[in-house]
Parts: C-alpha cells; sequence; structure tokens
C-alpha cells in the first residue's frame, strides 16, 4: 500500500508543472516608486547578473550592489553594500536611505509583467521598477 501511495506521489510531482523563475537579467530597471511616492525621473536603477545571483545599481547619490536570491514568486536581498558619498539634496539622501533600508535582508514577493517590476509585501507594492 505504501509503494502504491508514494508511486502515486512521485507520478502528480513528476506531472505537475514546475513554475519558471522569471528573468531579472537583461534590463536595467529604473525606480518607478518608492512605497507610496511615484517618480517620474529617478537616476536610481537595479540590474541583476543572474549567473552570479548579484545586483548593482543606483541608489541616488551612491552606487549599491548586494546578493539576492529569487524563486518563482519571491525574491530575497542580501549584503547590500554603498558608496557614501554624501548627496547635496536633503529629498534624495532620505529617499536613499529608505531604499537601502527597504533592499537590505528583506524578501518580497515579486512580478514582472512586460516592463515593469514589482516587489511586495503582504500585497502591497513596495518598490517598482519600470525595464529599459
Amino acid at each position: 500500500m505504501i509503494g502504491k501511495v508514494t508511486l502515486g506521489l512521485l507520478v502528480l510531482i513528476a506531472c505537475t508543472p514546475l513554475k519558471k523563475i522569471p528573468d531579472l537579467g537583461g534590463h536595467r530597471w529604473a525606480l518607478a516608486q518608492l512605497q507610496h511616492e511615484k517618480l517620474d525621473s529617478s537616476p536610481v536603477y537595479i540590474q541583476f547578473d543572474t549567473a552570479a545571483h548579484r545586483f548593482d545599481g543606483n541608489a541616488g547619490c551612491n552606487k549599491m550592489s548586494g546578493s539576492y536570491t529569487a524563486t518563482a514568486t519571491m525574491l530575497t536581498f542580501d549584503e547590500v553594500i554603498s558608496t557614501r558619498m554624501a548627496c547635496l539634496d536633503t529629498r534624495a539622501n532620505e529617499r536613499e536611505s529608505q531604499l537601502l533600508r527597504l533592499l537590505n535582508n528583506h524578501t518580497y514577493a515579486y512580478e514582472i509583467n512586460g516592463a515593469t517590476l514589482q516587489l511586495k509585501d503582504s500585497g502591497k507594492v513596495i518598490l517598482q521598477f519600470k525595464g529599459f
């Protein structure tokens, strides 16, 4: 009996299609929304090296980088670091600090729809990027 159940489960698992991990690479993702704030022309971007599971980009005034792991539905950022140049624009400095806090050691549900990457927490869009 156990053999038939095990065999049945193996067949079911083998026949269940695996959800493919969306391709994060090949784009430079420009920040379009930071929590509730929409950004029209932001210098902030992120790009992913899918082979090395690393990311880098511009946090506003400083360069940032770190590692990430992706599943079909979840994206985790780790070891986020940045350079430490001062921003002359106070609001840009605040935005950059907020972005780095939101990325460092956080896991988000994510979706890619066309050229839009959304990072969500509890169903709410926390960060949205546009690919170019």
